[in-house]
């Protein structure tokens, strides 16, 4: 994929000069990915007006000369560190206003940062290259798309073979091989929980049986091109328990309430409201603790926030999950998860694993 990384630039720039800022130093290495091309560790850009440097070392010479943007120019450190190169960097452009990433750079560095450059002033200016990746152009959009289509049909696949002895723990490790043999990565590891412990929403898969009438919580994402998707589903092993039933739907309802609100415009705290209040009407707003999304991209957590104080307003190209659950401690959790993109009119969903009540069974497919 070709990314148009100077026109990223030159937005970047326009924030800086709005900040009166000479140069920034940007530390993170997928808001480095998304402005240059480069992949490496251990590295650092500093952009200026005119200039934009990566700062490098001999382990990724080949790397950078292979990935970087045209445009931009290559530094590589030997023996000093990156915060004295970068420090000679600023010197050398003389420099006097720095802007940094304070999310990422450490407390460390800053301090001899501010050692070494003495009188020179370094100021923190939050996140912009992640403000700059919450809208997503149609090359990210592609790989968004591919990551989802590759997501589900690994789902697909291991739910069709699970048998009746198999573990928590057996069933993340054949997601994150199926991931693999499709071509991507784990995006986070895979999570897995059956009975009462799927009432943790962040369950770490245990080496016990499954069993059968058991609620089966999964949640998982891929990871391609660099790009994420993120989508959970609740499903149940042999009969359909009555309370089972009367929550799955609440909280299916509950998605599809959010996902109809979702439109250029709306601020996200009224989408995650719309869930919420559904929710809460039916007598399970208490178990309900997290926010209903969060943005999905070269991260699978970043912006924008879709929760109840999040003053973050959609706009067309954002990608976020949509995903309420309802969790009761004894008895088990079920959430429902989708990617979704913002678009013109409202949106598109990217994971389009079946999510009906009727097709969460899969008593016809357990085998011994």
């Amino acid at each position: 994929m070709k990314f148009d990384h100077q026109s990223r630039l030159k937005e970047l720039r326009k924030r800086l000069a709005r900040r009166r800022l000479d140069g920034v130093l940007i530390a993170g290495r997928k808001d480095i990915f998304y402005l240059s091309g480069f992949l490496g560790d251990d590295s650092w850009l500093l952009i200026t007006a005119e200039k934009a440097l990566l700062i490098t070392d001999f382990r990724f010479r080949e790397e950078a000369e292979e990935e970087i943007s045209p445009g931009y120019g290559v530094r590589i450190r030997s023996g000093e560190s990156l915060v004295d190169k970068a420090a000679v960097l600023c010197r050398e452009l003389s420099l006097k206003k720095i802007g940094f990433e304070e999310c990422h750079l450490s407390c460390d560095s800053y301090f001899r940062l501010k050692k070494v450059l003495r009188k020179r002033e370094l100021i923190p200016i939050g996140e912009p290259v992640k403000a700059l990746r919450t809208i997503k152009d149609s090359e990210e959009i592609k790989l968004l798309r591919r990551a989802a289509r590759l997501t589900f049909r690994v789902l697909g696949k291991v739910m069709s073979g699970v048998t009746q002895g198999q573990t928590e723990f057996d069933l993340a490790g054949r997601l994150t091989n199926g991931m693999w043999r499709a071509g991507g990565a784990p995006s986070f590891p895979p999570i897995v929980a059956s009975g009462a412990h799927s009432s943790q929403p962040h369950a770490v898969a245990l080496r016990h049986s499954i069993g059968e009438e058991s609620v089966l919580l999964v949640d998982l994402g891929v990871e391609s091109d660099n790009y994420n998707s993120d989508m959970t589903r609740t499903f149940v092993l042999g009969n359909f328990p009555r309370r089972f039933k009367t929550i799955y739907r609440a909280v299916l309802s509950a998605q599809r309430q959010a996902i109809r609100a979702i439109r250029p415009g709306v601020q996200a705290s009224l989408i995650d409201g719309a869930a919420r209040d559904y929710l809460e009407k039916r007598g399970y707003g208490s178990y309900f603790g997290h926010s209903l999304g969060h943005g999905v991209g070269l991260e699978v957590h970043e912006r924008p926030v879709i929760g109840p104080r999040s003053t973050d307003i959609l706009k067309e190209g954002m990608v976020f999950t949509v995903e309420p659950g309802v969790y009761i401690p004894g008895w088990g959790g079920i959430r429902i998860e989708d990617t979704v993109l913002v678009t013109e009119n409202g949106c598109e969903i990217l994971t389009k694993y079946p999510k009906d009540l009727e097709l969460m069974v899969i008593k016809k497919n357990l085998k011994r």
